[in-house]
């Protein structure tokens, strides 16, 4: 597996736009990786491109909720890597083949598939392990199985790892919680980042002490204060 053309940007950014759209069918959508691989399959490890492949299509078909489509797609990437390989692929892969198998009442299969994920949480960044607990938690709740109490103490690493308030209790509630929280200042930081280039630098670094001085989770506290720092020494620049 030659893992430096894997980590790469693979698929050029106007054929992932043509993917994002809606009103693009399907077929054509997969017409277009194909097409794309057929010009680059050269230029590539075998092993590689199939990865690519499978996982775009894995993707595309997940987003038109062809959820049995992706699972299948899904599960070649998974079967082919490693994940030393591409964590965060191979950490999005299990995340979204739980998820569909949920979706889908195939409650075993997800299952499985948590397993696995929690097999290589050591892997994996803090936030990809908040989004497979979430989809745990969710796969819990909807089979009304009991949550594995092996996983217990993967809720408290991550906690601390990012640096969430919550206070461990019940497991399901506090993934919630943790999740929940997550969303909104994962989202007051990205509007911070679009209108980066609309407001003068005075300006962006009020916003940003603003939400440092609020921010209720350390991993964005620290990632803010990292950020703050760079626009103070570009200012001192000039």
């Amino acid at each position: 597996m030659n893992r430096e053309q894997l980590q790469k940007d693979f698929f050029p950014a106007e054929i992932m736009l043509q993917l994002v759209k809606q009103e693009i069918p399907l077929s054509d959508k997969i017409k277009l990786i194909n097409s794309y691989l057929d010009k680059v399959r050269d230029s590539y490890d075998a092993e590689v491109l199939k990865i690519k492949q499978h996982n775009q299509l894995a993707h595309i078909y997940w987003m038109s909720e062809h959820y049995e489509e992706a699972i299948a797609h899904f599960e070649i990437v998974v079967e082919n890597m490693e994940a030393e390989d591409y964590p965060s692929l191979y950490s999005l892969a299990l995340n979204l083949l739980i998820r569909c198998n949920r979706l889908l009442s195939n409650y075993q299969e997800a299952e499985k598939y948590a397993t696995l994920a929690f097999a290589s949480f050591d892997t994996f960044h803090p936030f990809k392990k908040l989004n497979i607990l979430t989809d745990y938690a969710d796969l819990i709740a909807d089979s009304g199985k009991i949550f594995d109490e092996n996983y217990i103490s993967i809720i408290q690493a991550t906690i601390d790892e990012l640096g969430f308030p919550e206070k461990l209790d019940d497991p399901i509630e506090t993934i919630r919680s943790m999740s929940k929280r997550n969303q909104v200042w994962n989202r007051k930081l990205s509007d911070w980042t679009i209108k980066y280039r609309e407001s003068d630098l005075d300006e962006r670094k009020r916003e940003l002490v603003q939400y440092i001085d609020s921010c209720e989770i350390g991993w964005y506290k620290d990632y803010a204060l990292n950020t703050l720092e760079i626009l103070q020494n570009k200012k001192a620049q000039g």
